[in-house]
């Protein structure tokens, strides 16, 4: 079974690195029409490669996602090449590695804003435009930690916690529209920020080998493996899944 997404138009955010780079990567190769890639850094090497060979296919927007300057940025870009938006993955997202309390006012607003924020300035352009055509799909990259409480998840555990909340009442809220709304919550993944992680542990085997431990499938999952599954929830195939939170965790809440 292929999964095809030929003739829509997808916006990704987080799309620079990790899962939402991985995510941009598979919608091209599964024949999105027009992809729309958003993230506050420089496209890297992979994302350049793809507009290059397919300059009016693969576009990139630069900016914070928690601003709404952003999101009018990447909705105007969707609608100037093809006047639709078919899905929009929620994927941006940033952590603070550390209990509540110690938080600083700046971090939790950090984590709160690029997690929770993001979501609702980009549905203000991003739904408006999809309940015109009674069509389409919104992703949201959610977590274990929103699920059961992990030491030192802080805001980003309340972050997610609050993604997990806002997928649900998004579903019944836009129904009527034809729009569903799902959040994938994942466990560990295999990422450049996960990598950094265990080489600042001090013992970087001893890190991945604890990641690996906590689930039961004895590995973390790659970022090739999850954004298969976030093509296949984007595409035709999944269309009777609305308001669901889908555990991608290797057995890890099941414990």
């Amino acid at each position: 079974m292929k999964i095809e997404l030929t003739g829509k138009t997808a916006i990704v955010t987080g799309a620079a690195s990790g899962v939402g780079l991985a995510i941009a990567q598979q919608f091209v190769a599964s024949g999105v029409s027009h992809l729309i890639a958003v993230d506050v850094a420089s496209p890297p090497a992979e994302l350049q490669r793809l507009m290059q060979a397919r300059p009016e296919h693969v576009h990139f927007v630069q900016g914070n996602v928690a601003s709404d300057d952003t999101a009018q940025q990447f909705v105007s870009q969707a609608i100037k090449v093809s006047g639709r938006i078919d899905t929009f993955v929620n994927n941006a997202g940033v952590s603070v590695v550390k209990a509540l309390h110690e938080h600083t006012a700046d971090e939790w607003d950090f984590v709160m804003n690029t997690n929770v924020k993001a979501l609702y300035v980009a549905v203000k352009h991003v739904v408006p435009v999809m309940q015109r055509r009674r069509s389409g799909t919104i992703l949201n990259t959610g977590s274990i930690s929103g699920h059961v409480g992990i030491v030192g998840q802080g805001a980003y555990a309340a972050s997610k916690g609050a993604i997990h909340q806002m997928t649900r009442q998004m579903a019944i809220e836009y129904a009527p529209f034809g729009i569903r709304v799902n959040a994938v919550a994942l466990g560990t993944v295999d990422t450049p920020i996960v990598h950094r992680s265990a080489e600042q542990s001090g013992n970087p085997e001893a890190f991945w080998k604890m990641l690996r431990d906590n689930h039961p499938i004895g590995r973390v999952a790659t970022a090739e493996e999850v954004a298969s599954f976030f093509t296949y929830l984007a595409s035709d195939l999944a269309t009777f899944f609305t308001g669901a939170v889908l555990s991608m965790d290797g057995g890890f809440i099941a414990h």
